[in-house]
């Protein structure tokens, strides 16, 4: 604990050191080179076709061991869920109902990923379900 106060002010030290300037030349230059956006400039089509042709798709994983795993050690934070397909804010579900009402789905996702997808190979069934009770 010392010893990281120590470089911490020792790495402080080096910051404040005089080696370090602005060019109000080149900062003025910039903002003269910069275009002006107001928000009310904005083509909303134009912001949503851009984003669709930016964004990457998510496909939903399809590969049931993968899903185990994902399960197996990050199920209280429902990213199987993620992988599997589905949209929103599960995460934050799962996470703040301690992993899923303290651990309780994320434990029937676990069983069901290993019973359907591990041994029976088939999740077909969970991906793309937007059920919080995927087994549902």
């Amino acid at each position: 604990m010392v010893l990281a106060i120590v470089l911490g002010a020792v790495m402080a030290s080096n910051a404040a050191n005089s080696s370090y300037f602005v060019n109000d030349a080149n900062v003025d230059q910039v903002f003269a080179a910069a275009t002006e956006v107001a928000i009310s400039n904005i083509s909303l089509d134009a912001v949503s076709a851009n984003a669709t042709t930016t964004m990457p798709s998510f496909n939903a994983g399809n590969d049931p061991v993968i899903a185990f795993l994902l399960c197996w050690f990050l199920g209280g934070f429902g990213i199987h869920r993620h992988y599997l397909g589905t949209k929103g804010s599960m995460w934050a579900i799962y996470f703040f109902t301690c992993g899923g009402i303290f651990g309780i789905v994320y434990t029937v996702d676990w069983i069901v990923l290993l019973v359907d997808g591990i041994i029976n190979k088939n999740i077909d069934k969970y991906t793309n379900n937007e059920k919080f009770f995927m087994w549902s």
